[in-house]
């Protein structure tokens, strides 16, 4: 694959961001705030696109407002049969939907999926294992819809010992993640639940966006965006058992 156009997916997401009014959504509103928020997603993207093939057909797990579906549609082409799933009505993101051109299905039980064993070529959890009621029944249920060698690529997952996430479990606990995870159990957990880790490494070591309460301060915001650059550091050890979450694509395994 051509290398990343980031200049063309940055427009893009911005394109995204455009379609939600100012305090419908404070996820995005976030991301939106900041030059870094943008900067984040897509250097998230970038774990995502090299298990991504034209003609594939892709899932996107707890998608809400599918904004890697875009950015695949956007990168990869047309030729790309994109699924999404979610706990939220249709309606709520159907705009965002219809842009990527995804076809959204509504989670109706806690771990089941209304899709056939071996339905997807690539499943991407962007963010979304830390919040299901069992993840480990997900895992099962990802492992069943997913193709014989299909990848499961997993971003945002929280990191045990992210300097950020203690910083919000001490100050702004209401977003912090009750579930985190170490990247050597979680390789384990998943050769458990049949899949064959092939990459994986840290995310984001300095934060990308922040409580509403302190995007209102543009010195504050400035500063975040200031300090992206030091990213570069996230996976040199030791500053990389810091960083704010883990990524990981694994295989399912034959015969399991």
């Amino acid at each position: 694959m051509s290398a990343l156009d980031t200049t063309t997916l940055a427009d893009a997401l911005a394109q995204l961001f455009a379609l939600r009014a100012r305090g419908a959504d404070p996820y995005l509103d976030a991301k939106a705030a900041l030059r870094a928020g943008s900067g984040e997603v897509l250097r998230a993207y970038a774990h995502i696109r090299d298990a991504l093939a034209p003609g594939q057909r892709v899932l996107d797990w707890g998608c809400r407002h599918g904004a890697m579906s875009w950015l695949a549609r956007r990168d990869v082409g047309a030729n790309l049969e994109l699924h999404g799933c979610d706990v939220c009505d249709a309606h709520e993101y159907a705009d965002c939907h219809a842009l990527s051109g995804l076809v959204y299905r509504r989670i109706e039980h806690p771990w089941r999926l209304d899709y056939a064993d071996e339905s997807f070529d690539t499943i991407v959890a962007a963010g979304t294992l830390e919040h299901v009621p069992n993840d480990g029944e997900s895992l099962t249920e990802l492992w069943r819809v997913l193709k014989p060698d299909g990848a499961l690529v997993v971003t945002h997952l929280p990191n045990a010992g992210s300097w950020s996430e203690w910083l919000s479990r001490r100050w702004f606990p209401a977003q912090a993640h009750a579930r985190r995870y170490r990247l050597a159990a979680f390789r384990e957990r998943l050769l458990h639940h049949g899949f064959e880790p092939q990459r994986w490494g840290r995310h984001q070591l300095m934060p990308a966006s922040l409580p509403a309460s302190l995007l209102r301060h543009r010195g504050v915001a400035r500063a975040v965006d200031a300090i992206q650059p030091l990213n570069a550091l996230e996976n040199v050890w030791p500053l990389r058992a810091l960083a704010a979450t883990l990524w990981i694509v694994a295989r399912k395994r034959r015969g399991f």
